[in-house]
């Protein structure tokens, strides 16, 4: 009885121990010191930069389709979709991407690169966005 007790007893000291050490590699990383200050941890990342605005497109819903079908936009344009109470819930495919099926609310997109044409699916008509 004795020695299944002392078996036990070293199993639980060494889990002990491990989970001792385990608490201790966790510490806070800044050696006590709680002063530190995690300001613009990424160097890349520039925080006096402001947000760069890019142009809007809008494009009405209709229960008759999108209007205007085709538009041509430069490249950085975010294109917003609108839905006007459409009667039915109509979505918009571009791309492989389909927006939820909506009779109000928008649905956006941003088109960074230039010189592609992209053709879409709004409900029961077809349009495309061409980006200079």
């Amino acid at each position: 009885m004795t020695g299944d007790r002392g078996g036990w007893r070293a199993v639980a000291i060494a889990a002990l121990t491990a989970g001792g050490l385990a608490l201790a590699a966790c510490g806070g990383g800044n050696g006590g010191n709680r002063d530190v200050k995690l300001e613009n941890v990424n160097p890349n990342v520039n925080a006096t930069e402001a947000p760069q605005e890019r142009p809007v497109q809008e494009i009405k819903v209709t229960d008759r389709g999108c209007e205007p079908a085709t538009v041509t936009v430069k490249a950085r344009t975010r294109v917003v979709w609108k839905w006007e109470n459409t009667s039915t819930p109509i979505a918009i495919m571009l791309a492989g991407q389909k927006s939820p099926e909506q009779t109000t609310g928008e649905y956006q997109r941003e088109f960074d690169q230039g010189g592609v044409s992209y053709p879409y699916q709004c409900g029961p008509s077809t349009g495309r966005i061409i980006v200079e």
